[in-house]
């Protein structure tokens, strides 16, 4: 995949050196602080502590009053109340927030998780005919049904209140229920980009509030919140990044014991930071909705019997290695297919289809795909005579837009910027592959998309420091600062130049380590690059390269060591 590196525009010298000694930090990280404005010690204390920042009020939240009205009303009644959450990572945490939260205010409820398979996404027809069977009062929607109009109508007009919690993108005719959903029309909640299981604590937040409650034991539920901003792919900023900084402290200091099964099985230990969650948390939560039930996942999360939660992280455990396995295997099948379209190199989008893939792995497959093929990607499945699938894409596009624009084609669509799912008829296949490319074609004014890595800043390894031992800790410690980081606060990107290659090989096939050096450098450091090892052949002692990289910490036989993840390389000019 060609790649184009882009320097960001420098802060003035004089104004990151002064940064940098008021800070007392190295200017590479003053030059980053300078590029996200923060300019003087205040703000950059403000930065460097997201868990101190205070978090919004929640009844500036559209129809927040009413929704904390009906909640307490149920606690008062005890009435019988449904929680029905989608089945990805940002819904089970949702509904298993809502469900120990409840309980601690005196509720206790039921919850609900559609089966992928059998009922697709969304407030189901059968998740309805359960509602209204069971003699349920209250529904509360989790992380979906702000488009599920005719399901909640249904049990609207069988006499269910129903409570949305969503963030996802509505419609400009709302669901008959009490909305919560800062991107509604009307909303003045100050911050629009909260995960849906952000939008359950800001109801629960506004419970405790009107109850009068401490709210010491909300956030000790701060964990599954930072589990659900990492892996639903929200910005990091505002109080997405406040709230997942609390939750993240929360869960590396007191640990649920779901968790720490699941680090055991994974041969990871505290403390964690977003990355982890997102890279092993989160893959295998996902694992169990996508393989069994996301029931499954939740009964976990909850559990405190100590051998219940052991039993559920082994299946959970069991449900991702499928999951990889199944993954593997469309994959290569993805791009079989790919490679023997003739008309594949002129096209702006990538749509794959087979009758017999795994439903609930496609969204997976079609970020692989963008991985070899870097463009607007929709992998698609059948499901009853329908077709269903995951569509991925990348700035500045925004997938929601660009199918919203195809709706004409489509049963059903929904998601974020960068992910969606759709639904349609075979018949409209070709139809819809037309629309998605003209749609595409229009954002792009019909040129390709090239993937382009943005840098933060150039740097020399003797910023860095000459004696690893003592320099490179304070090097991670102040990148560690920066966190956590996603989107929108994304991990520092480097350009080193003329490095001189002292080290290389490949490991599993298709990892490339080395050590490197420069001329004015008096240490040698290590770095890795995963899926890069096509470079090897490139690289031999004493040739010079430039490299693209993250600065990360290597941890091994209980030692810490500085490393750079490399993105890209080139041979020196």
């Amino acid at each position: 995949m060609n790649q184009t590196w882009k320097l960001r525009v420098q802060g003035p010298n004089s104004a990151v050196i002064e940064l940098s000694e008021v800070l007392k930090i190295p200017q590479f990280a003053a030059q980053i602080l300078l590029q996200k404005g923060i300019d003087s010690r205040s703000k950059a204390v403000s930065f460097f502590k997201p868990q101190d920042q205070p978090i919004h009020d929640p009844f500036l939240m559209c129809n927040m009053s009413k929704a904390v009205l009906r909640v307490t009303q149920a606690i008062k009644n005890q009435e019988k109340v449904l929680l029905f959450g989608d089945y990805d990572v940002d819904g089970t945490t949702a509904v298993a927030l809502m469900t120990e939260q409840l309980a601690l205010l005196g509720l206790q409820c039921a919850y609900y998780i559609p089966d992928r398979y059998k009922e697709g996404y969304g407030v189901s027809e059968a998740g309805i005919d359960f509602t209204i069977q069971e003699g349920f009062q209250l529904l509360i929607t989790l992380d979906c049904g702000i488009k599920a109009h005719t399901t909640l109508e249904r049990a609207n007009a069988e006499g269910i209140d129903i409570i949305v919690c969503d963030h996802h993108q509505p419609d400009i005719k709302l669901p008959p229920a009490i909305v919560l959903n800062p991107k509604q029309a009307g909303c003045s909640y100050p911050y629009k980009e909260l995960s849906g299981c952000g939008v359950a604590f800001k109801l629960l937040q506004g419970l405790y509030i009107h109850l009068q409650k401490d709210s010491g034991p909300l956030h000790e539920s701060l964990d599954l919140v930072a589990l659900a901003i990492g892996a639903d792919i929200v910005e990091l900023l505002d109080e997405n990044r406040t709230l997942c900084a609390k939750g993240l402290a929360q869960l590396n200091a007191a640990p649920r014991p779901a968790f720490l099964a699941i680090l055991s099985l994974a041969a990871q230990s505290l403390p964690l930071s977003l990355r982890d969650l997102v890279f092993i948390l989160a893959p295998r939560i996902n694992a169990a909705g996508r393989i069994a039930s996301g029931k499954r996942a939740v009964d976990w999360m909850l559990s405190s019997n100590q051998k219940e939660i052991e039993e559920l992280a082994i299946a959970i455990n069991n449900d991702n290695t499928t999951r990889r396995a199944i993954d593997q295997d469309m994959t290569a099948q993805a791009l079989d297919q790919i490679a023997s379209d003739p008309n594949f190199s002129a096209q702006l989008t990538t749509i794959v289809f087979e009758p017999s893939w795994h439903k609930g792995v496609v969204g997976i497959v079609a970020s692989r795909l963008i991985e070899s093929h870097y463009r607007p990607t929709i992998v698609l499945t059948e499901s009853k005579g329908v077709l269903t699938g995951s569509a991925r894409c990348m700035a500045p596009l925004h997938l929601y837009e660009l199918l919203e624009s195809c709706q004409a084609h489509l049963l059903q669509f929904g998601g974020h910027q960068f992910a969606a799912g759709l639904t349609l008829l075979p018949e409209q296949l070709p139809k819809f592959k037309a629309s998605f490319e003209l749609a595409v074609s229009v954002a792009l004014g019909g040129k390709q998309l090239q993937h382009q890595i943005d840098i933060d800043t150039s740097i020399y390894f003797k910023e860095l420091g000459s004696n690893p031992q003592v320099h490179f800790p304070r090097v991670l410690q102040i990148l560690a600062a920066f966190e956590p980081c996603g989107p929108g606060n994304m991990h520092p990107v480097f350009l080193a130049k003329n490095c001189i290659v002292v080290e290389h090989k490949v490991l599993k096939g298709s990892h490339l380590k080395l050590k490197l050096t420069q001329p004015d450098a008096h240490v040698k450091i290590d770095a890795i690059g995963f899926k890069l090892a096509a470079f090897e052949k490139e690289l031999a002692p004493g040739v010079m390269i430039d490299i693209v990289f993250q600065i990360t910490a290597n941890s091994y036989m209980n030692r810490t060591n500085l490393q750079l993840q490399l993105q890209d390389l080139c041979l020196s000019a």
